[in-house]
């Protein structure tokens, strides 16, 4: 296969992938990396379409505009990868005045016909957003892409190795510029063509990075409750065995609360189902506001939840209960010009030797029954453990913005 007919071929791919990234940035739009994505690969087809005109457009068209269009593809690339791995804002576009510089300079330099320099000109901004994109690749990727982030930032590496050779190659003047014949010199042929295969392996990394993002999406909604936002059952009973089985390895406590809140017919039948669904999302906020992050709250029925515990023992379960407890029964929610005023009754229960999720969440919800029978609003623990009550915090919220949904309770 000739170099055009390798152009050509990589000129469809690139066509091929653009529709693709543009079709899932649209499908799931919280992918925001695959919006930056696609226009990474929609910017490098446009590059690669003028460069396939050459002789037909401008030299200055195809090969200078072109040239700058490539940094600017590089830089969507970074902008994208970047946040599948960092998840945080970016905020450094203060050295980006150094790429603009180079983006000022290199036209005037094609102009003035300084062909043996332009090129590296042009070739250290991307050499330098590649270095940037392989440095946090490798030190801010977590688990779901440690493999892509890994075999991404390979490929980056061998395309800056690729580029500081053409590099060299232009320097020492043999570039295609100073050929009879653009492609006579094989090491710049051969070069190019080492980059266009790293590219081709980058745009199935592209599509890698969206859909493990986006099968994580799918995967993290089907196990969360679509009104609360809390675990649902499903979710619960996969995360409860998994913190069961690593506590029992460790030799650590876990406890499980039992939760439901008190009298919540009643409360939807003064004041209506969306009052309900206002007080079930504030009481699992507040619940995340006051828990750590190793900690878990699920819904498991109507007005019914079950906290998991690790690294506490049933006294420490109970007093984290306790606690909750207290603020919510001082907690107001702001629901159509009223306040929504809601108590909860809970049951607290610690893993034993040989225990399985299903009986801890068995013995859980024995407890909670013996707090209901005890006249609701308290904390109920396996051996009457009665934990110093916390002082309650007044909290005011306002139900109409806590809602997720439609959805009744």
């Amino acid at each position: 296969m000739d170099y055009t007919t390798s152009y050509a071929f990589f000129l469809v791919c690139l066509g091929l992938f653009t529709i693709a990234l543009i079709s899932l940035s649209l499908a799931d739009r919280s992918v925001v990396g695959a919006r930056w994505l696609a226009a990474s690969t929609l910017i490098d087809f446009i590059k690669t379409l003028l460069q396939e005109l050459n002789g037909h457009l401008p030299r200055f068209v195809s090969v200078c505009v072109a040239n700058e269009l490539n940094i600017l593809a590089f830089l969507a690339m970074f902008l994208g990868l970047r946040w599948f791995v960092v998840r945080r804002r970016f905020t450094g576009w203060g050295w980006m005045a150094p790429i603009a510089a180079v983006m000022l300079i290199y036209p005037l330099m094609f102009l003035a016909r300084m062909r043996t320099w332009s090129f590296a000109v042009i070739a250290l901004p991307v050499i330098g957003i590649c270095a940037a994109t392989v440095w946090i690749l490798l030190r801010h990727h977590g688990e779901r892409f440690a493999v892509p982030a890994r075999v991404t930032a390979g490929l980056l590496m061998v395309h800056m190795t690729a580029l500081s050779f053409r590099m060299a190659l232009s320097m020492a003047g043999y570039s295609a510029a100073n050929s009879v014949s653009p492609w006579a010199d094989a090491r710049w042929m051969y070069s190019m063509l080492a980059i266009m295969l790293v590219s081709y392996c980058m745009l199935l990394m592209y599509a890698l990075f969206t859909v493990i993002e986006m099968h994580s999406n799918v995967a993290h909604a089907a196990g969360v409750d679509a009104l609360t936002g809390a675990m649902n059952r499903r979710e619960l009973m996969k995360h409860g065995a998994r913190e069961l089985g690593r506590c029992q390895r460790a030799g650590t406590p876990l406890s499980i609360v039992g939760i439901d809140l008190d009298h919540f017919k009643r409360l939807n039948d003064t004041y209506g189902h969306g009052g309900g669904d206002a007080a079930l999302c504030a009481f699992v906020d507040l619940v995340k506001e006051n828990l750590r992050g190793t900690d878990a709250i699920a819904r498991t029925g109507g007005e019914e939840f079950v906290l998991v515990l690790p690294g506490l023992d049933a006294t420490g379960g109970a007093i984290v209960a306790e606690a909750l407890r207290c603020s919510l029964e001082q907690m107001r929610v702001h629901y159509e010009g009223r306040m929504i005023v809601t108590t909860t009754s809970m049951g607290v229960t610690e893993m034993r030797e040989g225990d399985s999720l299903a009986a801890l969440l068995k013995r859980a919800d024995s407890l909670l029954y013996r707090a209901k029978a005890q006249g609701r609003n308290c904390v109920v623990a396996e051996e009457q453990l009665y934990p110093i009550p916390a002082k309650p915090v007044l909290v005011e919220r306002m139900g109409s913005d806590r809602q997720r949904s439609g959805r009744t309770a």
